[in-house]
């Protein structure tokens, strides 16, 4: 709160009797003579003083007022449209002038006599005037800065700081003040915007030379396509990189960009993401771009890509990834049969469950699987048928989420120990060697074999063990065993897919074990890298002064003792802090916008010039109004119900269209 000290005139100083030698008589530039009485400069009042609240500001100006000699009391109160109060002036009790009353009575009515009354008010000038600061305090700023980080709006940043302090009245501030502030910092962002998501970039680059990014920009210098992966990414590429998808139906922030992530299936079966590409557009050229940005950086192709059925994709991939499988996405082919098929035949159980039963069956051969579709095809007569920094926040935030699952994950897998179901020392070892969820897979397996499992028949010829196995749904599949090198093969293909004393080392998939990514330190282009390693030391100083806070007060709670002194102690710190200066060390002021826009985006310096523009709005397939297909508007037809007209209980008219009335 701010306050501001007035003056005495001659009269007054007169009337306490405070001696010539006990003020400083200033003179302002209109002639006026202002004395200032001396004091203690701890108790004396400035321009700027800042405190909690307002009755502390008000107890501190009577402690003022009664040691130099003069009373105060509080005056003018204004309210802000919220009823919160964000003005009081204090005043001198000898302010002002008594209001001089003349009684007039009228000619009928006698002339009531009052008692005369002296006076104290002398016209005294000495007033201070408190202000509610509006704008939200470092901590606020940083609480509103941390939750835009976390993708919570400003409404349930203020119930969630309420919380923390307990009632409304102890946050020091309103809910519009926290929809202010973040519409100013987003305001401050968007100004220059894609100059500062690229500045931040480059600034990561800096702290990890493994972090890589590429861009581009059009004619007009906007910023038309963005690649981007850090150390982690490229890692994890490295090791679960073989098949790769990537879709590009997503739409991002104000400018419609497509957002593009490559993904995989990690050792623990969950997604694993290896970075994030933004385009303007979905052409080829822009494909290319990505694809070949994508190879320069991670530094190979992967073996196998899913992805769905674009065109342009597809003549991309054959481009750029020649050596690379592509297969499309069971899912978006899926979601199509409805469609492809008409809704008669995609409301038959028969045929859903035949189709899944082809479809989802890992153990066939591409002969068998072609064998059983043209059966279906035949069967059925089916044939062919005609904000970008803030979007970098929470791209990060979903990712350190995604990498904290992975990383408990691995934690579990050293702590726990999933229950045996056979004394078979080759699942002692799968144990040993297989994170928890792909074990289960493979015991899943072996119980299988043990249980369900027998041989039919079994032939030696040329130094090669033939078996014949029939599983528990009566389908027969055939082991090979060559004796020179004890090389096995089986027709279902299961055991080359999810990776007897123990498992030998040719049948182990290294990405499917524990210490797939258990390393912290890892070789990338040649380049040794420690991926723990070069960080922000002021986020992560102010991460960890967080945590400390917190825990202290949790280990306080309810000891008034520990609560009191806890409070003191910060409050003193505070204190010094305010009175020390208000510079972090790089010439910005603490609390300011620029200073939470370092912590929010990192710090970095945007000059006054701006190399890269924002982007256009995009305009690609899906954006806008889309247009719906045969399918959609039937059932949302479906979904729409007619209104029931009440005399005659039926649908499809009211009272003017029923057939009686007209």
């Amino acid at each position: 709160m701010g306050s501001a000290s007035g003056g005495c005139d001659e009269g007054y100083s007169t009337d306490i009797g405070v001696e010539d030698s006990a003020c400083d008589m200033e003179i302002s530039a209109g002639m006026t003579k202002y004395w200032r009485p001396n004091c203690d400069e701890s108790l004396k009042p400035h321009v700027g003083q800042q405190f909690v609240s307002l009755d502390s500001a008000f107890g501190f100006y009577k402690q003022y007022a009664s040691s130099v000699g003069f009373d105060c009391r509080q005056s003018t109160t204004r309210k802000g449209r919220d009823g919160v109060v964000v003005l009081k002036q204090v005043v001198c009790s000898r302010e002002g002038f008594k209001q001089s009353s003349s009684s007039t009575s009228s000619t009928t009515q006698s002339t009531v006599v009052k008692r005369r009354r002296v006076t104290n008010r002398v016209g005294c000038k000495a007033k201070v005037v408190f202000k509610v600061n509006r704008n939200l305090d470092a901590d606020h700023q940083l609480f509103v800065a941390s939750c835009v980080r976390a993708n919570i709006g400003p409404t349930r940043s203020y119930r969630l700081f309420k919380e923390i302090v307990g009632e409304y009245s102890n946050v020091g501030a309103t809910r519009v003040d926290f929809k202010n502030f973040k519409r100013d910092l987003m305001a401050y962002i968007l100004n220059g915007d894609a100059q500062l998501f690229i500045d931040t970039l480059f600034k990561r680059r800096e702290l990890c030379e493994a972090f890589g990014f590429e861009y581009d920009i059009d004619e007009d210098d906007q910023l038309s396509r963005v690649f981007l992966a850090d150390a982690v990414s490229k890692k994890n590429f490295s090791l679960f990189g073989d098949v790769v998808s990537f879709d590009a139906t997503y739409r991002t922030n104000r400018y419609n960009l497509v957002f593009v992530p490559f993904t995989s299936i990690g050792n623990h079966t969950r997604c694993i993401t290896f970075g994030a590409r933004l385009l303007t557009k979905e052409d080829i050229d822009l494909y290319v771009w990505l694809l070949e940005s994508f190879k320069k950086i991670m530094g190979h192709d992967p073996i196998c890509v899913v992805t769905d059925q674009d065109p342009a994709v597809k003549v991309v991939l054959a481009q750029v990834f020649g050596a690379s499988k592509h297969r499309f996405c069971m899912w978006h082919i899926m979601c199509k049969v409805g469609e492809k098929v008409g809704p008669v035949l995609s409301k038959d159980e028969v045929f859903r469950t035949e189709l899944n039963g082809i479809v989802w069956d890992n153990s066939l051969d591409p002969n068998a699987f072609e064998l059983r579709w043209n059966h279906i095809m035949e069967k059925y007569g089916l044939g062919d048928n005609g904000c970008l920094v803030e979007f970098l926040v929470h791209y990060d935030s979903a990712i350190g989420a995604q990498r904290h699952a992975q990383a408990k994950l691995n934690v579990d897998c050293e702590a726990c120990f999933p229950v045996l179901k056979t004394p078979l020392a080759l699942e002692r070892h799968a144990m040993a060697v297989y994170t928890i969820s792909i074990f289960y897979d493979v015991q899943d397996e072996i119980c299988s074999a043990c249980f369900s499992c027998q041989v039919v028949s079994l032939t030696d010829f040329n130094g090669c063990v033939s078996y014949v196995i029939k599983d528990g749904d009566h389908r027969t599949w055939r082991v090979e065993l060559a004796l020179n090198d004890y090389c096995a093969s089986c027709s279902c293909k299961m055991f080359e897919h999810r990776g007897l004393e123990s498992i030998p080392s040719r049948y182990l998939v290294h990405r499917w074990a524990k210490g797939a990514c258990l390393h912290p330190i890892f070789h990338i282009d040649g380049t040794l890298v420690d991926q723990s390693a070069k960080v922000e030391n002021v986020r992560v100083l102010t991460n960890l002064m967080w945590s400390d806070i917190y825990a202290c007060v949790g280990l306080a709670d309810g000891n008034i003792d520990r609560l009191s002194q806890l409070q003191r102690v910060i409050n003193e710190q505070r204190q010094i802090f305010l009175q020390d200066g208000s510079e972090n060390g790089n010439g910005v002021a603490v609390g300011s916008k620029r200073s939470v826009i370092n912590s929010f985006c990192g710090d970095v310096s945007v000059g006054s010039t701006v190399d890269v523009h924002d982007p256009v709005q995009a305009k690609n397939k899906g954006s806008g109004k889309r247009l719906k297909s045969a399918r959609e508007r039937a059932a949302s037809k479906c979904a729409k119900q007619s209104r029931r007209y009440h005399t005659c209980d039926e649908y499809g008219h009211n009272s003017r269209t029923y057939p009686l009335n007209t």
